[in-house]
């Protein structure tokens, strides 16, 4: 029998206890069966140094446990409680200029300052001692968003950059090959010499640079890792999942490179907003969430989903119900709402949850109820959470985030708007796939996708030339295998340690548009203009794919042959090549991902590896078994569908004769055909 869990995240630590015994009593008269608790108030537990007060959380768990709810229970080492900045005011963030910041909000503590970790996981211990055999207990939570907040320039954060590098170059000379200090004249002649290569008014060097980006992720992989392992050493049969968020634009992390570490089941902030119309952040949302099951077999737990915002009261009547719905397309065994109250105080004082500030009901809490007594009438038939094994992969990679936003100059399109533009299309043609480490990649599918992934590093090669040689298809498009794993670019062909799996070289590339570098080169400032200066098409038998193309590369073929042409000024060159390799075959595509041009050829290679797909870019839809349907309109607008079966809507619990149904806005249908019917 399938499970789903529905349930909520809630503050206790923000109410009397007469109001949290009204509040859980809520709870399970709208069928919440689970409530993630004891995020961000490490204080309300910890007041002073060693000075523990557990009471008064023992007595909110005990009657979540009377109710018949389970709870998450977050170990809640951040934000750091003022008492521990006072003792050692090392902790607090740093700015790049190495200057000491005031924790005026949450998330201002260095995680990789010994100092720190050495109270934050006597607190761990704490709590999972406290809580481990807890009746209603059903996880603990590996904190609360590791990979937001700061990165700390502190003195002390440097001297830890410097043992990293020691330990991972053993050399001073190895450095400065690696970094090409050459360059400006940048050589180092101790370990103890570098300095971190950022302050307020520039970056330093790509090699530096990426190093110590490096270096923040493994501390923070490294500190959810050790939070883990306090979880096993003291309760090893209790699961553990996080909230972190590793894919923040301004910290985060490298998660693929940690997740086997420490993940044991996937967890993420499901928050596609509360505009349907903002269709890049619903199709984020769920990318995120393949992001985080990455090549594995697991599915995963949405600890907070979205129902309002801060500012923001709710959107549409019956969106979120679409989005309950729709997560679980993207493999979702959890639905858990940010969150049961509209917050009163702080930061967040106008964000608003499923009760009003009064402790009200609002139509948000109807739907969530009502999400949760449909998916109980559907338990018995073993559909959701879903268990799929996607045959499409597409490549993401941390590092190449950092070096193509690093140097925008050059990089017009960075490595995760690739991503996310062929993700969409993906959603848009209704196909599932895994989003996969280049460096550890199994290589268990038909298609594997490289969407502008800079760094190619040998392992990445190699396990690229294996999937191919083996019979798989790969495709990849411009931007790809430009610089090595120090991030200088390479010095042989391009693409980088690719070109006999491709067949092809990169010689150049060219701009249809004016470009305007950000340096001012000369002291003359220059103007920032966008004037076409060509025109640039991608041509096929048939039509005019694109016009609107500004970067191209140039390809020369080698043993490849040209799939698809690109006219520049009315000459051709290969905009789309295919090379035989092995027993499989490598597409090498010149340009960025471009929705139309992009859509055809996966389409042609998913005809060609007879994988099903379903080209509606407004209705998910999947077949969950081998006679029943799921359909979720996404739009604001109605949808019709013929089904050509007699069927059955097990929402409804409705019979229908076969012909034209119609999905409203946001609605969702899910469908039985009867089985006399496909005979």
């Amino acid at each position: 029998m399938s499970k789903v869990y529905v349930g909520t995240n809630y503050h206790p630590h923000d109410h009397p206890f007469k109001r949290i015994q009204k509040d859980i009593q809520l709870m399970q008269e709208n069928h919440l069966e689970v409530v993630r608790i004891g995020h961000l108030c490490w204080d309300s537990f910890e007041k002073e140094d060693g000075c523990y007060t557990f009471e008064w959380f023992d007595k909110v768990v005990d009657l979540f446990a009377k109710k018949g709810i389970k709870v998450i229970i977050d170990i809640p080492t951040r934000p750091a409680p003022l008492w521990l900045h006072e003792m050692y005011p090392e902790i607090a963030i740093h700015n790049e200029d190495g200057i000491r910041m005031r924790p005026i909000t949450r998330y201002m503590e260095d995680v990789g300052n010994p100092d720190f970790q050495k109270y934050a996981f006597r607190f761990a211990r704490k709590i999972v001692e406290r809580y481990s055999k807890t009746e209603a207990l059903l996880a603990f939570g590996l904190c609360n968003e590791i990979g937001s907040g700061f990165s700390s320039y502190s003195s002390s954060a440097e001297s830890r950059f410097q043992d990293w590098l020691k330990k991972k170059y053993r050399t001073v000379e190895a450095l400065n090959t690696a970094w090409s200090t050459q360059r400006w004249s940048r050589r180092v002649n101790s370990f103890s010499s570098v300095i971190f290569p950022i302050n307020s008014e520039k970056n330093g060097a790509p090699e530096s640079y990426l190093d110590m980006k490096r270096f923040f992720s493994d501390e923070l992989g490294e500190y959810l890792g050790n939070l883990k392992k306090i979880v096993k050493e003291i309760a090893p049969s209790i699961p553990t999942t996080s909230n972190h968020w590793a894919e923040n634009e301004k910290v985060g992390f490298d998660y693929l490179k940690f997740s086997d570490e420490f993940v044991e089941i996937p967890g993420i902030g499901f928050y596609p907003g509360i505009n349907p119309n903002d269709k890049r952040s619903i199709v984020g949302a769920c990318m995120y969430m393949d992001h985080r099951i990455t090549d594995s077999k697991k599915n995963i737990w949405a600890l907070e989903f979205q129902t309002g915002t801060n500012g923001g009261f709710s959107g549409p009547k019956g969106l979120n119900r679409m989005y309950y719905y729709l997560s679980l397309i993207y493999r979702n065994e959890m639905v858990c709402a940010w969150t049961w109250d509209s917050m009163i105080a702080g930061e967040e004082q106008y964000l608003f949850g499923l009760l009003n500030h009064d402790g009200s009901k609002t139509e948000k809490l109807k739907e969530l109820n009502q999400f949760s007594q449909e998916i109980d009438k559907v338990k018995s038939l073993d559909i959701f959470p879903r268990k799929i094994r996607p045959r499409v992969a597409i490549a993401y990679s941390y590092e190449s985030n950092i070096i193509t936003k690093l140097s925008s100059n050059y990089y017009s399109t960075s490595s995760s708007d690739q991503v996310l533009d062929l993700y969409n299309i993906l959603f848009d043609l209704n196909v599932d796939c895994n989003i996969i480490d280049l460096r550890s990649f199994s290589g268990n599918y038909d298609i594997l996708i490289v969407p502008g992934i800079a760094e190619m590093e040998d392992s990445s090669a190699e396990n690229i030339k294996k999937f191919v040689e083996n019979g798989g298809t790969v495709l990849m498009t411009a931007y790809s295998a430009k610089v090595n794993q120090n991030n200088s670019v390479f010095s042989t062909s391009l693409p980088g340690r690719l070109t006999e799996i491709f067949g092809v070289t990169i010689s150049g590339f060219g701009r249809a548009f004016s470009f305007t570098p950000s340096v001012n080169e000369g002291g003359v400032e220059k103007s920032k203009m966008r004037v076409k200066l060509k025109e640039v098409k991608i041509l096929d038998d048939e039509m005019k794919l694109a016009d609107d193309i500004d970067y191209y590369e140039i390809i020369n073929l080698k043993t490849a042959e040209s799939l698809m042409s690109l006219s520049v000024d009315n000459s051709q060159i290969p905009a789309c090549t295919i090379n035989r390799y092995g027993n499989g075959q490598a597409l090498y595509y010149g340009l960025p991902v471009e929705t139309r041009t992009m859509k055809r050829i996966l389409k042609n290679l998913l005809a060609e590896k007879n994988i099903e797909f379903f080209d509606c870019p407004e209705l998910v839809t999947r077949k969950l078994n081998s006679n029943i349907y799921i359909y979720i309109n996404v739009s604001s607008h109605k949808q019709k569908i013929n089904i050509n079966y007699k069927f059955n809507d097990l929402i409804e619990k409705k019979d229908f004769v076969p012909g034209e149904i119609t999905i409203l806005p946001y609605d969702v249908k899910l469908i039985k055909i009867e089985e006399e019917n496909k005979r």
